[in-house]
This record gives C-alpha cells, sequence and structure tokens, in this order.
C-alpha cells in the first residue's frame, strides 16, 4: 500500500505545480479575437465601511449593518450590456508615466496564481500605453488559500512551491492589485456570517497597506465567473454532483459580487473581469475557462482578465 500511496502523493504534487503556479496552462479553447472588455464604470461610493464597524454589535449581537452588506452581494448583478464596438486595449495614446520604473504586485489564491509570473502579459500591455516606463509584476498568488492567508502575506514571509518569499509590503510596489479569494470561500455554514467576514477582512488588507505602505496604490479584482455546468471537470480529485456544481458556483460567485461591492463602498478602483466573462444566464463563459480542469483561465481568460486589469490602472492614471 505504500507504492499506492506514493503515487497518490506524487499525482497531487504535479497538479498543484501544474494548475496553481505555472504560466503555461494551455487549453485547447482558442482566444477569441477580438477580446471584449466591459467599459469601466466609476459609481459613487454605497457606503462607507466606517459605516459598517459602528453596526458591529458586541458578541452574541446581530449584524444589521454587516447582513446588509453581505446580503447586497447575494442576488447576483445582470451582465452590463457590451456592445461590438468596445476596445479589447486601453486607449492608443502614449501617456508618461510618473516613474521610469515602476512594480505592481497581484495578491490572491489560485486565479492569481494561475496568470503567472508575467500576469497575462501586464507589462507589455502597459507598455503600449506608457513606453517611457519599465514594470515589474510580482505574483503573489498561493493555490488553495483563502482571504486570511492574503491577509497574513502582506505583512509575512512565506515559502510555496519550494520557494521562499518576501512579504508583499516589504517589497513597497506602486501598486496592489487585491484579487477576491472568491474560489476558496470560508467554509462556514451561513453565507451571511461567511461574506461578513470576507469583507471585514478587506478592509483589513486595505488598512494594512495605507497603514504600512502609505505610497503604494490598492486596486481590487473580480475574477473571471465559474461555470455551473461544468464547474471542476477534469480537474483531480474532484467530483461534484451537478447539484454541487451550482452550489458551488453559486457561492463563489457570491465572494466575487461581495468584492465589486466593497470595492464601489470604498471608491476604490476596480478591475472587473466578472461581469464581461457572464453570459446572458448569468452562467461564466466557457470561452474563458480552461478545458482542462474547468476551474481557471484559458487563454482567452488570462488574457481578458489582465487586460482589464490594464485597462483599469489606465484609466483610473495610477501610474501618472
Amino acid at each position: 500500500m505504500r507504492w499506492f500511496a506514493m503515487v497518490v502523493v506524487a499525482g497531487f504534487l504535479m497538479f498543484t505545480v501544474s494548475v496553481y503556479a505555472s504560466e503555461g496552462i494551455i487549453s485547447p479553447i482558442p482566444d477569441p479575437t477580438p477580446v471584449i472588455i466591459a467599459p469601466l464604470v466609476n459609481k459613487k461610493p454605497l457606503i462607507s465601511f466606517s459605516d459598517l464597524l459602528n453596526a458591529m454589535p458586541e458578541a452574541g449581537g446581530s449584524v444589521m449593518g454587516a447582513t446588509a452588506i453581505a446580503t447586497l452581494s447575494a442576488t447576483p448583478t445582470p451582465p452590463p450590456q457590451v456592445t461590438p464596438e468596445a476596445s479589447p486595449t486601453p486607449s492608443p495614446a502614449t501617456r508618461t508615466a510618473k516613474k521610469r520604473a515602476m512594480t505592481i504586485t497581484l495578491l490572491g489564491d489560485s486565479m492569481i496564481d494561475t496568470l503567472g509570473p508575467i500576469g497575462g502579459g501586464l507589462a507589455s500591455r502597459l507598455n503600449a500605453v506608457y513606453p517611457n516606463a519599465t514594470f515589474t509584476i510580482i505574483n503573489h498568488g498561493v493555490g488553495a488559500e483563502n482571504i486570511d492567508s492574503g491577509l497574513r502575506r502582506l505583512t509575512n514571509g512565506y515559502s510555496y512551491l519550494g520557494l521562499g518569499r518576501n512579504s508583499v509590503i516589504s517589497e513597497k510596489p506602486d501598486i496592489i492589485v487585491i484579487e477576491s479569494f472568491g474560489y476558496n470561500p470560508y467554509p462556514l455554514p451561513d453565507i451571511n456570517d461567511a461574506l461578513t467576514t470576507h469583507w471585514l477582512r478587506m478592509a483589513s488588507l486595505v488598512d494594512t497597506i495605507h497603514q504600512q505602505s502609505p505610497e503604494t496604490k490598492i486596486v481590487m479584482a473580480a475574477t473571471i465567473a465559474p461555470n455551473w455546468d461544468v464547474f471542476g471537470d477534469g480537474a483531480p480529485f474532484i467530483n461534484f454532483s451537478p447539484e454541487g456544481k451550482r452550489t458551488k458556483v453559486e457561492e463563489i460567485k457570491k465572494y466575487i459580487e461581495n468584492t465589486i461591492a466593497f470595492a464601489k463602498s470604498q471608491g476604490l478602483p476596480l478591475a472587473d473581469a466578472y461581469h464581461p466573462s457572464l453570459d446572458a444566464a448569468g452562467n461564466g463563459k466557457l470561452t474563458y475557462i480552461n478545458a482542462g480542469d474547468h476551474i481557471h483561465y484559458s487563454d482567452a481568460g488570462r488574457a481578458l482578465f489582465s487586460q482589464i486589469i490594464a485597462n483599469t490602472l489606465v484609466s483610473n492614471r495610477l501610474l501618472e
């Protein structure tokens, strides 16, 4: 039996390396031409986080403010209308970055990790707009970790796939892009409690960056939507029933929508790849999903998210 256990462990490690850490996840689904990007819409914040904190009761009490915030994300919002004329790239007009060398850090779970070490080509997309600057992309995505892990990694060094990594803040990036961690939700029985905890952790991430690296600008990010028909098909050790797929996908979507609501409430720039990746029924478009594990990105999904991050940095003039 020992040899069988060794085979299982080896297979799991190969999956971890190939799915959670590699830029080389290549799906047989070709990239669409062009990739359609929804325009960024800036909205007035819905509520301040201080309002939520003021509503927090003593232990054992009800959380009316927090419940309202969590419920806000429980109902999926319809995808925006995207016209064929929408441009997949930032404005072709070049601009001048404020520094000749800039660092952008990506923080999240495997949906950041599988963007790869160059963030899906993020640097080259930015160079097309800011030719006077060089961009270093640091990927701090860790597979199978929730937002609590992201909060620890802000201020503590860590090891991932056998490599030692600096804490995120110690590298003093110009920009930190925080993804939702929605694909690794809290295992709490009450979804409103879970979403409230998720909201509070996002606030802690933002507060920690403001306090310890005040020059660093923050962007919240919403990754592509999952698909409830095929979620996890082909991924080792994952075997959802049709009902299980639907339940898991709806849970992930609520976390991503919670992140979108949080970003809007705080007036933070939002890189929203979630809405453009939804079909008319509110399901994730297969075009953007890896055909090998039906969880992570296809080449088109990686390109979509990377381009939307670039568009968000450009449209909010965060590099100027």
